[in-house]
C-alpha cells in the first residue's frame, strides 16, 4: 500500500496521504462480549488553487471508501456501525486530540499527516463525540425498519445487558474488508443499483425519516459484487 504519493506529483505541488484504518467495535451483550470490524482506505489531498476554480481552488479532498462494520449481536441482531461520520479525518481527531478545534494552515497540517501515515499498528480509542452513525433494524429484511441506536444507551434499542465496551480505530496495512454487509444485508445490491434510499424511495428527499435519509452509501461504497 503507498502511504504518501511521491514522484512528479509531489513536483507540481499535489501532497496526498493514503492510509487502510481499521474500526473495531467491541460491544457487551447479556451472552458475552460481541466484536466486529472492518478495514477501509482514507484518503486527504491539498490541490494547488491553480487546480480549481472560484471557491473549490485549493479546496481539500479525500473520503473514506469501503464498508461498514458489522457486529452480530447473537439472537437475531446486529449493530451497524456506519460511513456516515466516519470520514478522513476521523483517524486524525483520534491520533491528535491535542489540536481539535485549532486552526491550522495546510503547511502546518503536512507533518502531522506524515505521522499518521507512518503509524502503522497503532490504535487509538475514539470517543463518544466520534463515533459514526450507529444504526439497527427491526427486522433484517425490511430496509425501511432501521433504527439509530444511541451509544450511551443501547438498552433502549436491544434491552438490558447491551452497552458499547470500546471503538477504536487502528492504522493497518490490511485490505479493505469486502462482502461483510452484503452477506447480512442481501438486498443492498439491489437498492444500490436502483439509487433507493432505505425507505424504498428514490429523488428529493420528502421526508426526515431516518430510512429516507440513508442510501446503500452509507453501508458500502463503490459497486456491489
Amino acid at each position: 500500500m503507498t502511504f504518501m504519493l511521491a514522484g512528479c506529483d509531489m513536483l507540481f505541488n499535489f501532497p496526498e496521504w493514503r492510509w487502510h484504518q481499521k474500526l473495531t467495535v467491541s460491544v457487551m451483550t447479556p451472552d458475552g462480549l460481541k466484536t466486529g470490524s472492518s478495514v477501509t482506505s482514507a484518503r486527504i489531498e491539498f490541490p494547488p488553487k491553480w487546480t480549481g476554480v472560484g471557491d473549490a481552488a485549493g479546496m481539500q479532498k479525500g473520503g473514506v471508501t469501503g464498508e461498514a462494520t458489522v457486529v452480530d449481536l447473537g439472537r437475531g441482531r446486529y449493530l451497524f456501525v456506519l460511513l456516515k461520520g466516519y470520514t478522513e479525518w476521523t483517524a486524525w481527531s483520534a491520533f491528535f486530540p491535542e489540536l481539535e478545534g485549532k486552526p491550522l494552515s495546510k503547511k502546518e497540517i503536512a507533518p502531522y499527516l506524515d505521522q499518521l501515515v507512518a503509524s502503522i499498528g497503532q490504535t487509538r480509542d475514539l470517543g463518544p463525540r466520534q463515533f459514526p452513525l450507529l444504526v439497527t433494524f427491526d427486522n433484517i429484511n425490511e430496509p425501511a425498519s432501521v433504527r439509530r441506536v444511541e451509544p450511551s444507551n443501547m438498552a433502549a434499542t436491544f434491552g438490558d445487558g447491551y452497552s458499547i465496551k470500546s471503538i477504536t480505530i487502528e492504522l493497518t496495512t490490511e485490505p479493505e474488508t469486502e462482502q461483510k454487509v452484503h452477506q447480512v444485508l442481501p438486498w443492498l445490491c439491489n437498492y444500490k443499483s436502483h439509487r433507493l434510499r432505505l425507505s424504498g424511495e428514490a429523488g428529493p428527499i420528502g421526508n426526515q425519516s431516518l430510512a429516507n435519509n440513508l442510501g446503500s452509501g452509507e453501508f458500502k461504497t463503490g459497486e456491489c459484487k
